[in-house]
């Protein structure tokens, strides 16, 4: 057999495999991903590397690596299989009737903050679905990359050939207090910012608020009275106390009217994004999640 009929022999199931393995890196992953066993997985890609001509693969350590010719060749391949996709199943798609699994990673803001109206939509518009939500822990390209996820929402920031990214927030930091702070009553300038009493975040896996490179910047350096790992219970902690808490808005729109809110003497705006992989890229029903998501955010940002 010539190397073009070995091509048109080529079945979307094996493309599909091979786009899998390109996202995981792994013949395991995908095996388990697609419910396979792994001597499955690698008898397919020996059957593509054959036709193509192309190892396609490298193992380097423990992850499989594509070659040039893998890459270029799973970029037009996703691309039809979309195609394929969208035109077998767009137009028959129901949320009503749709059944499945969706893993969103994320982390405290997302879930208090776009996940509960997010969930209702869910629940009444499509009551099939099972959600999964797991902490990202600034390991949100990975999980993602990995298949762990289906779906990442938070202020990252990453690109790649296999990533699509939706904006759909724009937050902003603002400074908390105890209404009977005296602070309340004062204009506070970066260098009271630096003398007062914070509760910082520090977030599991390393990631750090935005706002403190702004500051550092203006050689403001903020050294905590109290750390958490998260915004969690940070209200009760601030009450009755002279400390302050830097925040997102909606973060301290969830508090009580104890609670005094400061503008910050800079502009930090906290960037909101979606991000997905070519795997879900023309699912109609990762479509319809991407969608109520961003209205869900849309919705809550407006209060």
């Amino acid at each position: 057999m010539d190397s073009k009929q070995k091509i048109l022999s080529v079945d979307f199931a094996a493309l599909r495999t091979m786009q899998f393995v390109y996202e995981l890196g792994s013949f395991s992953r995908t095996a388990e991903k697609l419910g396979q066993t792994q001597s499955n997985v690698s008898y397919t890609i020996a059957r593509l590397r054959d036709c193509f001509d192309d190892p396609l693969f490298v193992r380097a350590g423990a992850e499989m690596i594509p070659t040039e010719r893998c890459r270029a060749i799973v970029l037009q391949t996703s691309r039809m299989l979309e195609d394929i996709q969208s035109v077998a199943f767009e137009t028959d798609f129901s949320a009503a009737t749709a059944r499945g699994q969706v893993t969103i990673s994320c982390n405290h803001y997302e879930r208090v903050t776009i996940l509960p109206s997010f969930i209702r939509t869910l629940r009444d518009r499509a009551p099939g679905i099972v959600l999964r939500v797991i902490n990202s822990h600034a390991r949100g390209e990975e999980q993602l990359k990995r298949g762990e996820c289906d779906l990442l929402i938070g202020p990252v920031q990453f690109f790649g050939d296999k990533v699509y990214k939706r904006h759909v927030r724009t937050d902003q930091y603002c400074c908390i207090m105890d209404r009977e702070n005296p602070l309340c009553e004062t204009t506070m300038t970066l260098e009271d910012y630096e003398a007062v009493n914070h509760i910082l975040i520090r977030f599991s896996g390393g990631w750090r608020p935005l706002y403190l490179s702004k500051f550092e910047a203006n050689g403001i350096n903020i050294a905590p009275t109290i750390e958490l790992s998260e915004y969690g219970d940070i209200g009760g902690y601030i009450r009755g106390t002279d400390l302050v808490a830097i925040i997102p808005s909606l973060i301290a729109d969830q508090l009580g009217d104890w609670v005094v809110r400061k503008k910050l003497p800079l502009d930090v705006p906290i960037e909101i994004d979606i991000f997905w992989t070519t795997r879900t890229h023309q699912s109609p029903l990762h479509k319809w999640i991407r969608s109520t998501i961003a209205t869900a955010s849309r919705s809550t940002s407006k209060r």
